[in-house]
Order: structure tokens, then C-alpha cells, then sequence
């Protein structure tokens, strides 16, 4: 019959036992000296403002149209679905790249207007993580 040796007790690696969070937190393990836990903050880049700077330029533009083109109604509610998702792109990536795609589809048919998009696109792109 074997002897089970009782295992030692859990050290922390560090004297530091809490965690400092500055930003917002998401799904975190309470057991003791966890290390199991992750933190969003919220930094706007230069980069994030150049994509949300394109986009309010095309929505300008839109609105301009919006009565004289069927497209630019789809177009402005696509803008609606990519803007909040410039804080954290690496979270729908997939759905932003789809959501580009479709917003160059609906402005292609907009004189004047698929410049803009395209630079939307590939200032939202930047943000993304590599495919």
C-alpha cells in the first residue's frame, strides 16, 4: 500500500497577492493565487483616430446623398456596425473585415464616393490583426 505525501502548501511567486487594474476586466479565476485573468484598456491610437476619422469623413458625404441613392442608406448602417468595434478590432476581426467588404460593394455604385470608402477600409484594416 502506497503513502500519499501531502503536496506543500501554495506560495505566491511574488509578494504582490492582489491584482491592479486600470481599465475594465473580463472573466477572472478567484482561487487563491490564480494567475488565470484578462484586462481590456482602452487606448486610442493615432491609427484609431485616422480610421475614425475616414469614417465620419464618408458619413458626411452619405448623409449628403442619402436621398439620391438607395446604397447610401445601407452604407451609413454598415459605418453603424463598424464604429463601436474600432475600441477592440481584434475581437471581430472576421466581422469587420466582411463588414469593409460590404461597405465597398454598396458604395461602388455612389459616384464620388468609393475613394472614401476605400480608405475607410484600409484605415480600419491597419487595426486588424494579420489574417
Amino acid at each position: 500500500m502506497s503513502r500519499r505525501t501531502p503536496s506543500p502548501d501554495p506560495t505566491p511567486p511574488s509578494a504582490n497577492y492582489g491584482v491592479i487594474n486600470s481599465g475594465t476586466m473580463g472573466p477572472t479565476q478567484a482561487a487563491a493565487f490564480s494567475h488565470n485573468a484578462t484586462q481590456h484598456n482602452h487606448i486610442h491610437s493615432p491609427a484609431t483616430e485616422k480610421a475614425r476619422d475616414s469614417i465620419q469623413d464618408l458619413r458626411t458625404t452619405l448623409e449628403q446623398l442619402r436621398g439620391q441613392h438607395q446604397d447610401a442608406e445601407l452604407a451609413l448602417r454598415i459605418l453603424d456596425e463598424i464604429s463601436p468595434r474600432l475600441d477592440e478590432p481584434e475581437n471581430d476581426a472576421g466581422f469587420l473585415r466582411m463588414m469593409l467588404t460590404n461597405l465597398i460593394d454598396s458604395c461602388g455604385g455612389i459616384p464620388g464616393v468609393l475613394a472614401s470608402a476605400q480608405l475607410v477600409q484600409s484605415t480600419v484594416m491597419a487595426l486588424l490583426p494579420a489574417a
